[in-house]
């Protein structure tokens, strides 16, 4: 073995120009495999954190369980972190907010949020509450206050000191959720929800099923699973499928180059491997002789090209990948992918593996003498050159030897081909996938109603007549600052309507299974056996002129008049429009838009609807529910426009599962008598002061029993922050990918000219000047980019359609659509790319004196 070792390092020296080209794809692939699985984890780790901020950080919760189950709890495996909460009290219906009162212990508290001052709660009625709550009481966020409520089904009022102000959790902000904190004391309690947080390594599942078994906790009732949380921790670090699929296709990529610039060196040296199975050495020394000495080369380049990728990554985060938030929300940390560090070694090494027995093979096909001869592959280069004659008759000669020269060796063309479709290639699928992210995360925004910058809602309410008077409005149009102001006025309302207009029976069925619409409403129909048809819980709502404005961005069928609507009863119906957002689950239904849903109900334009609402006081959950026997206020409206988006609506009752009647805000006042706004928008001037803005709206609001007053505007940043980071490790994985791709595309080119510099040196010698040997090798650049061009076009353009149909886009109602600036700039960036490729060789070539240039042997 010894004296194997001492041939292999000598062809390595021997052959310098061919080693280092080896060693380059070497580095080069492991560099990318490592580069990109390292932020593909740190994108991981970046979607985790953001879904811990929209959701929460525990994977689960235990409701009203006792001691003794509160005990098991926390006898469970891989806990990370165990919050505990306990319910003590919730606010009266007219008070000045909705709010839960709820025992907490610290651990709780500070999961999502932080204690911006003062201190957590320990004697009683001490409690801890977040800013934008005292902002929506019209209070400063200042300590040791005190605030009082009449409590539901509590006799007196009770009083509670604040001792603490809390950041704003974003979860609970975000949908109106109002809640303060008491001190927990487990002693003098027996009633408790404990909230977990397990190891991201563990098996959380299984983990969260052994504690409800061994608690002896009701699944149905007591148990809460953050699904998305679970799926998203339990993908954290692993090695995805993305990461595999990379890794692999690297792996060929740099073995495709490898044995290419493999085989021509070995057809180089072909007739000293003749000479060795002339004097006796066996095919399976021949053999090894290559594995070793790709093994050798492997053994060098890998750990460089590790080092390169965990170097480059890490700089990308560092400089790229850290983002400042408002809020508790924690960098994304740098994590070195194991996992993909070992994959890249195994992938390499087996190519190299499969590289020595391919190369083998097609030396052993060729017999000593034929070797030592080097009388082989005549006939094929004979066709070839035939062929490109053919193509190339009509071009100069200068051009028509580049194109012989690229074609003559089709490996090394495909090779260079492949180099250069990989980067473009990329970006147009990483592009095109974060189209659909972007749509998504859209959608998420219309589904919570954000419009504008603050929001004044008057949804914790349930007293109809109970909301923002025109004063009030006024007073926030007055407001320095203020640019736009939007309201609305909503009335949970019902609909008759025909069986036979009910287009979607299976929406509503799936609807009422469970969950909010199942047990809270009961259901969204209710049967009407007097008409033979349903009534429908829907809502009645009328907007002012800006609000109405803003639904011509989503006009179905139709036109919104406003002076007509003013003086007629001239309605904008919205029809929610139903898709089935998963493949897997048949007949469940979400609501969409119309370029991807279908309406539920059949209401054309001209059509006439009717609403109906009780007479006098009602009792809220027997109306919800559809238990009630009252007398009705019926409504008739003429539909001048469809919409599939209502724009407004405070998220209750219905919800957007209703078909709701929009009318004007003036014309809702003359026929309810209602002249409250329940719902209103504000939207600031640029350079405005929000913060000062914020407190003026939460005194007016505060005026209101049950307002909220949300400022959306730093949640919004720190959304779009959330957003712009996943973004940045989505690209920074192309970025990359193409500069290192870049590299491999020097590399292989360089090669292949380089390992012509006899033939050049010859051209020169026959006297080609320096001017036609530089057009020769521009020319033979421009090719490299407009073939490579064209492959990126073809390819990206399949990749699209396939992408198109396999993620669902249309579901989500992108319409397909291809980015013509993006393939412009990749074709210039490949031509570019294809002339610096061929220039850095060719000017090393033409310095190179004539007769060395002819005697060089590789």
């Amino acid at each position: 073995m010894k004296n194997d070792l001492e041939i292999v390092f000598k062809y390595i020296k021997s052959y310098k120009s061919r080693s280092l080209a080896i060693v380059l794809s070497v580095v080069l692939a492991s560099a990318l495999i490592v580069g990109v699985g390292t932020l593909s984890r740190s994108a991981q780790q970046a979607d985790l954190d953001r879904l811990k901020r929209e959701t929460g950080k525990y994977h689960a919760y235990f409701k009203d369980i006792n001691k003794d189950q509160l005990k098991t709890v926390k006898n469970g495996r891989d806990i990370k972190d165990l919050g505990i909460t306990s319910y003590y009290a919730s606010s009266d219906v007219g008070e000045k907010l909705p709010i839960n009162i709820l025992y907490s212990d610290k651990n709780y508290l500070n999961s999502d949020t932080e204690l911006l001052k003062g201190r957590f709660p320990k004697g009683n009625n001490e409690v801890v509450v977040e800013e934008w709550i005292l902002n929506s009481m019209g209070l400063e966020p200042k300590l040791n206050q005190e605030i009082t409520f009449k409590l539901y089904n509590k006799e007196k009022p009770e009083t509670f000191k604040v001792v603490g102000i809390l950041k704003d959790r974003y979860k609970d902000k975000s949908v109106g959720r109002c809640e303060m904190f008491l001190g927990l004391d487990e002693n003098k309690l027996n009633n408790f929800t404990a909230h977990v947080e397990f190891n991201e390594n563990s098996d959380i599942s299984k983990n969260i099923s052994n504690i409800i078994k061994e608690a002896k906790i009701d699944k149905e009732k007591q148990a809460g699973i953050n699904s998305m949380l679970v799926d998203s921790a339990r993908n954290n670090g692993r090695l995805d499928s993305e990461s595999k699929n990379t890794s692999i296709v690297l792996s060929l990529f740099a073995g495709l180059v490898i044995y290419s610039i493999y085989t021509t060196s070995i057809y180089q040296r072909i007739r000293e491997y003749g000479v060795l199975r002339a004097i006796g050495a066996t095919n399976l020394k021949v053999f090894l002789l290559m594995l070793y000495e790709l093994l050798i080369l492997s053994v060098v380049s890998i750990p460089i090209g590790i080092i390169l990728g965990i170097g480059g990554a890490q700089l990308f985060n560092k400089f790229a990948g850290n983002i400042e938030f408002e809020g508790p929300v924690k960098e994304t940390p740098f994590v070195i992918p194991t996992q993909v560090i070992l994959l890249s070694i195994v992938c390499i090494l087996l190519v190299m593996f499969v590289i020595s027995i391919l190369t083998y093979i097609k030396i052993r096909r060729i017999s000593p003498i034929e070797a030592i001869r080097r009388n082989f592959n005549k006939d094929k280069i004979k066709r070839s050159n035939f062929i490109i004659s053919r193509l190339s008759k009509n071009i100069s000669p200068t051009k028509n030897i580049s194109l012989k020269n690229i074609f003559r060796n089709k490996k090394a063309f495909i090779m260079i081909m492949f180099s250069m479709s990989i980067g473009g290639i990329m970006i147009i699928k990483t592009d095109y996938s974060l189209t659909g992210s972007k749509e998504r995360n859209e959608n998420n925004y219309k589904k919570l109603y954000w419009q504008g910058d603050f929001m004044l809602s008057v949804n914790g309410s349930i007293d109809e007549e109970n909301g923002l008077k025109d004063e009030d409005i006024k007073d926030i149009k007055n407001i320095n600052g203020i640019d736009k102001v939007q309201t609305a006025k909503i009335l949970n309302s019902r609909m008759p309507i025909k069986k036979d207009d009910i287009l979607n029976m299976k929406f509503y069925e799936s609807q009422s299974k469970g969950g909010y619409v199942g047990k809270v409403l009961n259901g969204l129909l209710i049967e009407d056996k007097e008409n033979n048809g349903y009534l429908l819980k829907q809502k009645l709502k009328g907007y002012n002129d800006e609000m109405l404005d803003e639904l011509n961005n989503h006009i179905v069928s139709g036109e919104i008049n406003k002076e007509k609507m003013k003086k007629e009863n001239l309605a904008v119906v919205y029809i929610p429009h139903a898709y089935e957002p998963y493949k897997d689950y048949k007949d469940y239904y979400d609501v969409g838009d119309s370029t991807y849903g279908k309406p539920i109900v059949d209401i054309k334009v001209g059509d006439t609807v009717k609403v109906k609402y009780p007479k006098g006081k009602i009792d809220t959950q027997k109306y919800w529910q559809g238990k009630d026997n009252y007398e009705y206020d019926e409504y008739e409206f003429k539909v001048g426009a469809i919409v599939d988006y209502p724009y407004a609506d405070d998220s209750m009752y219905s919800g957007e599962n209703g078909v709701d009647v929009i009318i004007s805000d003036n014309q809702f006042k003359n026929i309810t008598n209602l002249d409250n706004y329940d719902l209103v928008y504000a939207t600031i001037k640029d350079g405005a002061d929000h913060e000062s803005i914020n407190k003026q709206l939460g005194k007016i609001g505060s005026k209101v029993p049950g307002t909220t007053t949300i400022d959306m505007i730093k949640d919004k940043e720190d959304d779009a922050k959330m957003n712009e980071k996943f973004l940045i490790y989505n690209y920074g994985i192309v970025a990359v990918l193409f500069v290192i791709s870049m590299f491999n595309i020097i590399n292989n080119v360089s090669y292949n000219l380089t390992s012509r510099t006899s033939e050049f040196g010859m051209l020169r010698a026959v006297g080609i000047s320096d001017k036609d040997f530089k057009n020769m090798i521009v020319y033979e650049g421009i090719l490299y980019g407009l073939f490579s061009s064209a492959i990126v076009i073809v390819l990206g353009i399949l990749l699209q359609i396939r992408m198109y149909k396999r993620l669902g886009f249309e579901i989500i109602g992108i319409e397909f659509a291809i980015d013509y600036k993006l393939y412009l700039l990749i074709i210039a960036v490949n031509i570019v790319i294809g002339l610096l490729a061929t220039y850095l060789p060719a000017r090393k070539i033409k310095e190179t004196n004539i007769v060395d240039a002819i005697n060089i042997i590789e």
